[in-house]
């Protein structure tokens, strides 16, 4: 079986690759540097799956700082996919991504709803590529036959990350265990109240391997289950060994979204790892890597 994996050298990918060659297929890979020479060499091998993960975002202000850059690189990536698929691969079904910033943040966050209303203020224009990516899968289904599955998902995380990664759960990793070596100070953003879900990213490859297989055109890669930023706060100051009474919470700082739970309703009965394991796993990783770099 031949499989084309946009963006592999991401977090995901990194996972998502190995897992895929212990099936033993035949996985042509690209990266940002070599993305279009990739697939114009290989524009006649029939792909069975394509699985675009490639895009271009960043956590940590970059979508607010950022937003026309990131959408002319998305647009760029996007069009240069969907020509492809169209011209020389479209018996592949594709598997990509959306984001549970392309919500409006007053709905109901099921499948159904998610074109409807205004995009997640802050992230206008990643809100917007996103959707974009949908209504394109959507189009050439409808005109072409082309089949895909697009998943929605929560913040992935796990080990194999990048150490600079600003996303909230790195961030918390990093800042606590740091306080815990170092006696830094550990100041966190908003009241603390405000509420997540995460994915382990163990638990996103087995769901992308599934969906490459079943017949659903959207869904949310949701546990449904979220938690505040002061209940990870406190587990990871559990594992680590720092007082949680020590954080300082900054009111002013930009939070995003009170919350961004999405409703599983096509995963209700996958087991997801716990939050606990995960996060064991995630912070041995962090401390191992940050303490080799030194």
């Amino acid at each position: 079986m031949n499989i084309l994996v946009t963006g592999a050298t991401g977090f995901v990918g990194r996972h998502l690759v190995p897992a895929l060659e212990k099936f033993d297929y035949n996985i042509v890979t690209t990266n940002r540097n070599s993305y279009e020479y990739v697939l114009s060499n290989n524009r006649y091998n029939s792909f069975e799956y394509i699985i675009h993960l490639a895009v271009k975002t960043s956590a940590g202000g970059y979508c607010q700082t950022h937003p026309g850059e990131q959408f002319l690189e998305n647009q760029n990536i996007n069009t240069i996919m969907f020509n492809f698929w169209k011209a020389y691969q479209p018996q592949a079904k594709m598997i990509t991504f959306g984001s549970s910033c392309g919500y409006d943040k007053n709905s109901i966050k099921t499948e159904d709803n998610y074109l409807k209303g205004e995009t997640e203020p802050g992230y206008e224009a990643y809100g917007a590529i996103k959707r974009n990516l949908l209504v394109g899968l959507q189009s050439l289904k409808k005109e072409y036959n082309m089949g895909y599955s697009y998943l929605i998902p929560s913040v992935f995380y796990g080990p194999e990350y990048d150490l600079n990664d600003k996303h909230f759960i790195f961030d918390l990793i990093r800042k606590i265990s740091n306080a815990k070596k170092n006696g830094d100070k550990v100041v966190l953003w908003g009241t603390g109240e405000q509420k997540r879900e995460l994915i382990y990213i163990k638990d996103a490859v087995n769901i992308i391997l599934n969906a490459m297989t079943w017949d659903k055109d959207v869904v949310n890669l949701s546990s449904g289950k979220e938690h505040s930023l002061k209940e990870y706060a406190q587990v990871i100051c559990d594992i680590i060994g720092y007082d949680f009474n020590l954080i300082e919470w900054d009111t002013n700082a930009f939070v995003g979204a009170p919350n961004k739970k999405l409703i599983n309703t096509h995963l209700q009965d996958y087991q997801f790892t716990s939050l606990k394991e995960g996060l064991i796993n995630t912070i041995q990783y962090y401390e191992n890597r940050s303490s080799s770099s030194k």
